[in-house]
């Protein structure tokens, strides 16, 4: 897997490349200028404009707000301001469904492992009661010190089943992909 560049220029450059187009194409569809292009990808801009940088992100599929940071917009300038939503690419929508979608069947396969756990758990227990109420049926005798034991390993089993799920899984809120 590549590593993502910190560096502005070369996270463009990079993206742009991997998609096969040229600055002259990027520029073309990102409504910009191909010289502009140019100085950005060669560090000679370090703070373009919001909006080439919005062409770029749409264009090459990258998050706006990643551009943003790393030409030096502070969170105030990435948060708010009269045109916020401006500030968002498609693909920092993409980001955040995925992270959503992954927070779902997180909590999905958490609930499933649950009650997996507490239906076991039930089975144990309705076994203790029926040898308690039918002795006669088994061959192996059941005493106080075996269903205190059963009981205990039924309450070790069923601890991380009463823990409330760790919300702080939770993607990060981001005001501005949910309004």
């Amino acid at each position: 897997m590549k590593k993502i560049s910190t560096d502005l220029g070369t996270l463009i450059e990079q993206a742009r490349t991997s998609k096969g187009i040229s600055q002259r194409e990027l520029a073309k569809q990102a409504n910009m200028d191909s010289a502009e292009v140019s100085r950005i990808e060669n560090r000679k801009r370090l703070k373009p404009n919001v909006l080439y940088l919005q062409g770029i992100a749409e264009t090459l599929d990258l998050s706006l707000v990643e551009l943003m940071r790393l030409a030096g917009y502070n969170d105030v300038e990435i948060d708010w301001g009269r045109n916020r939503e401006a500030n968002r690419s498609t693909e920092d929508y993409r980001k955040a469904l995925r992270d959503y979608q992954d927070f779902y069947y997180d909590i999905l396969e958490d609930s499933r492992v649950k009650k997996d756990t507490v239906r076991s758990c039930i089975s144990q227990i309705v076994d203790i009661i029926d040898r308690i109420d039918n002795p006669s049926f088994y061959t192996d005798e059941i005493n106080l010190e075996r269903v205190s034991t059963q009981l205990k390993k039924i309450n070790r089993e069923l601890q991380p089943s009463a823990k409330k799920y760790d919300y702080k899984k939770l993607p990060p809120h981001d005001p501005m992909l949910y309004e």
